[in-house]
Parts: structure tokens; C-alpha cells; sequence
């Protein structure tokens, strides 16, 4: 007997089929008061549950639900040609590739050795608040920082003050500075300097981001101040990254989780054309850019989306001339989601995010506090925070796992329609003459809208949930208060949380 037979499991039963599946569902359903009857179609579209990419979730997937060869982590089967004058031209070909390009992962071993980077916000403006929460993360198992400065967050003078304490060639420092990001990478490269740490050596990213920002407040980009940043730092710290492609303010506007990829994948694009106008090389361009994507409580929608990041981008990188080019994903837990009202429910919604993005593949996580949406959060929130981290890598050994989710019908073929899905956003947009004049026309924004409002209406129908809100509040909660963030530039793409008109109402009926 060979070694497959000894595997065959459930050998000694008789194969179940699609049919007799049929006809066990057309039985609950009829016992439910399902009108199957007036069903044209097969029974099974009954229970399938649309997405707002134009796709549906299926109740049932088999090895008959064909989706490309996943491949091997970090080995991609490259079967396709580069461009060989690594030009980027302004409509990317239409052609999309069945194979997987880093879909499982860039890295073969996946995060089974070290776990992904757990990444902490801060954005209070108290230069000695900020340095003893910085420090308290740091001792208690944060691994980097994300620091706001500018007009939303830390005066950027306040750098040196915050990072005083702090060995920034240990935990790598990622900047959001908005318009301001040239004086604030010119302020971190100091302390760095100050602190004696060798270029090579420096880590993290300076956060240039002008088109996020453009989609934020309306602001017109500064590409060439990107673009000079990431040429003039890109040769001499040759382990620093200068450019974060945000998917965010698509993602807290309403987006789908296609539109949030193919307004990604356009910025990047955006960003390879400005980086190699200015002298810099393809393969040096592409390894400038961190890609940030929002994870949510929809478990598999948020894995899927991850793995299909990775396998565009590796697909526009290749065409561009970079065929090994892997995207870092630093995923955050989603502020659409985030309730005022019932906020330790929270707790829940972001740890279902975390556990998303890490079975996903993501190479740093941001877990945000609970009370992220009252306000900034006290020193128990970011302890809870930090600890849903260190319980999901360290108890629960959620990265000791490669690409958990790989070869499962369902979400490898989930992850193939949503590539397919930002593919074609990504391709409008292109046609559009870019994501600054997608931008600028107001195509991304009409089309975001579009799916905000039907997802409110889902929710104004009851046919989508808030717990604690639309579902089993307790009216008789006495609200959370906290320090008020700082005003976040606005001017752009509206932010939106959906729980907020509902908590609204319940307000105002007490």
C-alpha cells in the first residue's frame, strides 16, 4: 500500500455529491418556510450573500471551484514577461495573470520565526504623554511606531523628545506627517544621526504619502517632494523606505475591499512613474513603497484581500521590469467598524481584524484601541491592544502557521475574484489618467459613494448588524469619555464610521 492510500481519508464511505447536498438544503429550507418553488436557479443561490464588488459568497465550494495555483510562499511560478525597458506606461495591459505572484507570501518561511511587527499608533499631541505611552508599548511586546505629527498628531520638532528613550535601529519608526513630510523625515534622519545609528542600519518609513493626502483634504500632491525625498534618502539608507501607499482614506470613505485594492495598486503606479522620473531605477523605486491596507471583522474578506494585494502588485511590478518585487503589507485595524456606543465590543471586532490580517499574511499589524472612536485612548486601551497582539502570536501561535487559509476553495477562489475586482478598478482609473485626476474628477469618490450607500441601506433594512448598536444596545450604557484626537485634516473623501447615525438615534430616544 502506498503512502497516498494510507491518506485517503474517509475512504470506507461512499462519495457525497452536489446533488445530495441540493437536496439536504432544499429540505431545511423548505422546513424554514423558504419559498424554493418560486426559485429560479439552483437552490443553493438562496443562500449566497452578494458582495459590494459585484461578486457572491457561495454556501458551498468544492475542488470544482477552479482558482490559479496558489504556488509555494515566497516562490511564485513567474511564467509571464517583463517589460524589458521598464517603462510605466499610462495604461497598464489588460492582461491578467492566472499565477500566483507572491500570493502565499514574499518569504517561504512566512512569519513562523519571528511573528509580524506589532505596530502601535500614536497621535497625541503631549510631547511627555506620548514618550511614556511610546515607552510602555515598547517594554510590553510593540516591536515599531507609528508616529502622527504635523497639524493630526506630535509637533515634528517634538521627535527628538519622543524617541529620546527609544533605540530606533531596534524598533523602526514609521512617520504620518501629511503635507509636512519632509521636515519630518529630515527630523527622524536626525535623531537617527544624534543616536549614532549607521545608514544602513535605519529602518522603518518616512511616510510620504501626497496622494493619500490628496484624497484626505482635496490638497494638490506634492509627487516631485516625494519623489526628491525618496532619491536624495534611497541611496544612502538603503534599508528605509520613503513612501507609504495608503489605502485608508479609500477604505474610511465606504470603499469595497476591490475599489480599496485597485486605489492602491493606482497610487503605487502613481508613485513608480514620479520616483523613476526622478532618476531612481525600477527595482529601486518599487523597494520605496509600503502598502497600508484596512482589516476588518469580515474574517476571509479580509485574508483574501491581503493575498490578493500581494499577488497585483507583483503583477504591475513584473510588467514595470521588477519581477521579484514584494509588497509589505501593514494592515490596521479598520476605524469604519468602530463603535462609541457598547465600545468593549471592540475588543472583539478588532481582534477577528488581527487574526485576519496575520492568517492574511501581513507584515506589520496595527491593532487600534477600543476607544479609538470616542477619542485618544488611555493607557488600559492600548494595553488591551497590544496584549490581542501578544495572544494571537504568542498563545493562540496564529504565525506559526504558513498562509493558513492557502488551498482552501473558498478563499483561494474568494482571493482570485477580488484581484480580479481591483483589477478592474485599478484599469478605470488608469483609463481616467491616473488616481490624481480620478482624484480630481470625482470618479472615486462617485464611485465610493455608491457602495457606502448601499451598505447603509443594508444596514437601515436590518439586513446588515452593528452589535450594540443596531442589535441588543444597552440603553442604559453610560458613555466612555476621553481627550478629543486632534482635527484631522479634512477637504477630501469623507470618513465614515457606520455606526455613527444609529448610535445617533439611540442618543437621542434617551
Amino acid at each position: 500500500m502506498t503512502s497516498a492510500d494510507q491518506l485517503r481519508l474517509a475512504s470506507e464511505f461512499n462519495p457525497a455529491t452536489r446533488d445530495q447536498w441540493r437536496a439536504m438544503v432544499d429540505k431545511v429550507l423548505r422546513r424554514s418556510g423558504v419559498d424554493v418553488d418560486s426559485h429560479d436557479g439552483p437552490v443553493e443561490d438562496l443562500l449566497a450573500s452578494a458582495t459590494y464588488d459585484g461578486f457572491a459568497i457561495r454556501p458551498l465550494y468544492t475542488a470544482d471551484d477552479a482558482a490559479p495555483d496558489a504556488g509555494f510562499p515566497g516562490l511564485p511560478p513567474f511564467t509571464r514577461g517583463s517589460r524589458p525597458d521598464g517603462t510605466i506606461t499610462t495604461a497598464m495591459s489588460p492582461d491578467f495573470p492566472g499565477e500566483s505572484s507572491f500570493t502565499r507570501g514574499g518569504r517561504p518561511d512566512g512569519a513562523v520565526a519571528t511573528g509580524w511587527d506589532v505596530r502601535q499608533r500614536h497621535a497625541d499631541p503631549d510631547v511627555d504623554i506620548t514618550r511614556r505611552a511610546v515607552l510602555a508599548d515598547l517594554e510590553n511586546g510593540v516591536s515599531s511606531l507609528w508616529l502622527v505629527v504635523g497639524a493630526a498628531g506630535l509637533p515634528v520638532g517634538a521627535l527628538p523628545d519622543v524617541l529620546a528613550d527609544v533605540y530606533v535601529d531596534l524598533a523602526p519608526v514609521t512617520l504620518d506627517a501629511g503635507a509636512d513630510f519632509v521636515a519630518a523625515a529630515d527630523a527622524l534622519l536626525a535623531v537617527h544621526d544624534d543616536k549614532g545609528v549607521r545608514a544602513g542600519e535605519v529602518l522603518g518609513n518616512l511616510g510620504a504619502d501626497p496622494v493619500g493626502h490628496r484624497a484626505r483634504t482635496g490638497e494638490t500632491p506634492d509627487l516631485d517632494g516625494a519623489a526628491a525625498l525618496a532619491a536624495r534618502t534611497g541611496e544612502r539608507y538603503v534599508n528605509l523606505r520613503s513612501v507609504v501607499v495608503d489605502a485608508l482614506p479609500y477604505h474610511e470613505a465606504g470603499s469595497s475591499d476591490g475599489q480599496e485594492l485597485g486605489a492602491a495598486l493606482a497610487t503605487a503606479v502613481a508613485y513608480l512613474r514620479a520616483l523613476t522620473g526622478a532618476g531612481l531605477s525600477v527595482e529601486r523605486a518599487v523597494r520605496q513603497l509600503e502598502f497600508r491596507f484596512a482589516a476588518t471583522a469580515d474574517q476571509f474578506g479580509t485574508i483574501a484581500k491581503l493575498r490578493a494585494a500581494r499577488r497585483l502588485w507583483a503583477r504591475v511590478a513584473e510588467v514595470c521590469g521588477a519581477p521579484r518585487a514584494i509588497a509589505p503589507l501593514h494592515a490596521v485595524t479598520s476605524s469604519t467598524m468602530m463603535t462609541r456606543r457598547d465600545p468593549w465590543n471592540n475588543m472583539l471586532r478588532t481582534t477577528l481584524a488581527c487574526f485576519a490580517a496575520g492568517a492574511g499574511g501581513a507584515d506589520a499589524v496595527t491593532v487600534q484601541p477600543f476607544d479609538a472612536a470616542i477619542g485618544l485612548p488611555d493607557g488600559f486601551a492600548r494595553r488591551i491592544a497590544r496584549n490581542t497582539h501578544s495572544i494571537l502570536l504568542e498563545e493562540a501561535r496564529v504565525a506559526g502557521v504558513i498562509d493558513p487559509a492557502g488551498g482552501s476553495w473558498y478563499v483561494e477562489r474568494h482571493t482570485d475574484e477580488l484581484a480580479h475586482a481591483g483589477w478592474a478598478v485599478f484599469q478605470e482609473i488608469e483609463r481616467a489618467g491616473g488616481i490624481v485626476a480620478a482624484l480630481d474628477s470625482g470618479l472615486v469618490e462617485e464611485r465610493i459613494a455608491a457602495v457606502r450607500a448601499a451598505r447603509t441601506a443594508r444596514l437601515d433594512a436590518g439586513e446588515e448588524a452593528i452589535t450594540g448598536v443596531t442589535v441588543f444596545p444597552d440603553r442604559d450604557e453610560k458613555p466612555l469619555a476621553r481627550k478629543p484626537e486632534p482635527a484631522v485634516p479634512a477637504g477630501g473623501l469623507p470618513r465614515v464610521r457606520y455606526a455613527e447615525p444609529f448610535e445617533a438615534a439611540l442618543e437621542d430616544r434617551s
